[in-house]
Order: structure tokens, then sequence, then C-alpha cells
């Protein structure tokens, strides 16, 4: 029973060794082009999943967006992502790439928040007085009258 499980897997992997590769496309985007393409695409996906309704109201058509940006059209896409994704290896690191760029965002949005949460805590610190007290003690109750 072995020997027969043996040597239908080996079957299998000689019938899939001679898979043939996408050619390279005639319009050939690099990787890191790519990975800056796929890193946009996650982003306006995510926006689109995160509030569908508000994407509805704009009209606005992610995918001409992105043809526009990157001077390119659905084919030239298709053609570049099946050359790539033939490719394990180099479509591995193309998605490192994109990670890596995530991660810069992730690290840029981080740093302004802190600088946002700041400026807040600075706002109401100057606004609110540190000893009520004092405060009462400074104002002229005649002044009201």
């Amino acid at each position: 029973m072995n020997k027969i499980i043996a040597v239908i897997l080996v079957l299998f992997t000689i019938s899939c060794s001679d898979v043939e590769k996408s050619p390279e496309p005639k319009i050939f985007f690099s990787k890191d082009k790519m990975a800056a393409l796929i890193t946009d695409l996650y982003l306006v996906e995510g926006a689109i999943s995160s509030n569908k309704g508000a994407y509805l109201k704009t009209g606005i058509q992610p995918s001409s967006f992105l043809y526009e940006k990157y001077d390119m059209d659905s084919i030239t896409f298709q053609e570049n992502l099946n050359y790539y994704t033939d490719r394990v290896e180099e479509y591995l690191l193309i998605m490192d790439e994109v990670q890596e760029n995530f991660k810069s965002l992730q690290d840029s949005l981080n740093a302004r928040q802190e600088i946002i949460n700041k400026e807040e805590q600075r706002r109401v610190s100057n606004n609110t007085p540190k000893d009520p007290g004092k405060e009462l003690e400074k104002s002229d109750p005649d002044e009201e009258l």
C-alpha cells in the first residue's frame, strides 16, 4: 500500500514539473513597481471594505484610479501578476516588500498619532486651571457685579 502511494506521489510530482510559466509581459513592471501597486491595491480594498457606504457614495472606481496612477490597463496588470505568481521566489520578495511598505505606513501613522495626542494633552492642560482655588483668588468678585 505504501509503495502505491509513493508511486502516485512521484508520478504527480513529475507531471507537475513541466508546467509552462507565463512569459515576460511586453510592458514589464519591476519588483519595486509591482510591490507599490499591490500595496496601493490592498489599501484601496481595505478602505472600501471598512466603509463601503461612503465608497459607494463617492462613485470613484478604484481600478481606474490605480490604472491611471501606474499608467497601465487591466491586461497589463494581469500579465505582470501572472508572471510574478508563476515565479514564487520573486513573488515572495514582492510580498515581503509590500509588508515592509505597510510597516512603514503604520510607523508613520503611529508617529502622527503621538504628535496629535501630545498636542491634545498640551491644549487640555493649558485650558484647565492647575489649582482651582488660585483661579478664584485671582478674580475680583466686585468686577462681576
